[in-house]
């Protein structure tokens, strides 16, 4: 939508979520509003990043939320993932509210599957095999493995 249809937007639906009339909810309660439109823009991870994702709480009433955000160990990053942690953070603001009417059930991360689980040791082969004094090691193994075929042509 466009920015000015984003705060009655975004208060339609917290009203919805507390099971209120929409006009119970004052304009004036929302204070900021940013809508950021990258194109063609993706996310970017160094290896190891996951390990400094904040959690969803980032302190007195300070929430957070997006693939970037811990999911309790699920390391990865998608709209799946956003969508969970924008979830997680409305049930955690609405505890913080004391408000009993924000459901946020979520289905936990599931195992990787026995397929993953050896891509990811591969992965984890090839990262070690990387020559030492690089940069970084290449962001997967199938990037070096593609690097190594095209430089052989």
């Amino acid at each position: 939508p466009d920015d000015p249809a984003v705060p009655p937007l975004a208060l339609e639906a917290a009203a919805a979520a507390l099971g209120v009339p929409a006009a119970t909810l004052d304009p004036s309660l929302i204070v900021d509003v940013a809508v950021v439109r990258a194109r063609r823009a993706v996310s970017h991870f160094a290896l190891g990043s996951a390990a400094l994702s904040p959690g969803l709480r980032l302190g007195e009433g300070v929430y957070a939320c997006g693939d970037w955000v811990d999911r309790t160990g699920h390391a990865s990053w998608s709209t799946e993932k956003a969508v969970v942690t924008g979830r997680q953070a409305a049930a955690a603001v609405g505890r913080s509210l004391g408000l009993r009417a924000v459901d946020a059930q979520v289905i936990p991360a599931a195992e990787d599957t026995p397929q993953l689980a050896v891509l990811r040791k591969i992965s984890a082969a090839l990262r070690a095999a990387a020559p030492t004094g690089t940069a970084l090691p290449p962001p997967a193994p199938w990037a070096a493995l593609l690097k190594a075929v095209s430089s052989q042509r």
